[in-house]
């Protein structure tokens, strides 16, 4: 287990004080890059109303990607053209039935007894009303498809927004918990090249946590793409636009 950082420096100073010989005959320190500068996270997340897979971060970015959604706002307009059809239909459907009354207005005979028996005007209207009660149940069954692909569009946006969420929250947890691994390294990386200057340690330990630095480094950035990659996406899904 780890010490402390000054407690360690001590040591180590206090090694090389009565043992100046053994830092004297120490190989020339390798080559020791500057302290490695965590990768900064990015900017856009903030531009997110939220990020977390909350069901009230889930359903308000939900919300926001719906009234976004291209596809969404051109099924509505559809819709919207079928119900002002339905509208016409129905009026057109009433006035027809109000109308046939009028085909016993006549004075001739031939058409009095063609409208007793449902013919005449009498069939023609009924034949008008049947076509027109034919186009309004097929412009409900279109309604209903539409209506059905509308809300089969609005799960998947949820789904994506929801899963997306999820891959946010597992980067940054991992970016977090590897940033404080390398915090510690950094602390370790010192308190070796201190020692390692009054005689203690190896170089191939040094290396070896250079390496491990390396590794540390290139996994972070590694996540704060991950990460950036799916606020993007949140960004476009919802219609707003990523920080420059």
């Amino acid at each position: 287990m780890w010490l402390n950082l000054p407690m360690l420096v001590l040591f180590a100073v206090f090694v090389g004080s009565v043992n100046p010989q053994m830092a004297a005959s120490q190989p020339k320190l390798p080559s020791w890059s500057d302290r490695t500068e965590k990768p900064s996270e990015s900017e856009e997340d903030k531009n997110l109303p939220c990020s977390n897979s909350s069901n009230k971060c889930v359903g308000r970015l939900t919300e926001l990607a719906i009234a976004n959604s291209n596809k969404l706002q051109q099924t509505s307009d559809r819709i919207t053209a079928i119900e002002r059809r339905l509208a016409v239909t129905e009026d057109r459907i009433d006035y027809t039935s109000k109308k046939k009354w009028t085909n016993y207005i006549t004075t001739n005979p031939v058409d009095i007894i063609q409208n007793l028996f449902g013919g005449g005007g009498m069939q023609r209207d009924n034949l008008a009303i049947a076509n027109l009660e034919i186009r309004t149940a097929d412009l409900l069954a279109a309604k209903a498809e539409l209506e059905r692909q509308q809300e089969a569009e609005k799960l998947k946006l949820e789904d994506e927004v929801l899963h997306l969420l999820l891959d946010y929250e597992a980067a940054n947890r991992k970016h977090e918990l590897l940033s404080s691994q390398l915090e510690t390294l950094e602390q370790q990386r010192e308190v070796v090249r201190i020692a390692y200057k009054y005689g203690r340690g190896s170089t191939s330990q040094i290396l070896g946590m250079e390496n491990r630095r390396d590794r540390l480094t290139e996994q972070l950035t590694n996540l704060s793409i991950d990460k950036d990659e799916s606020v993007r996406k949140l960004l476009h899904l919802i219609g707003q636009k990523s920080a420059e």
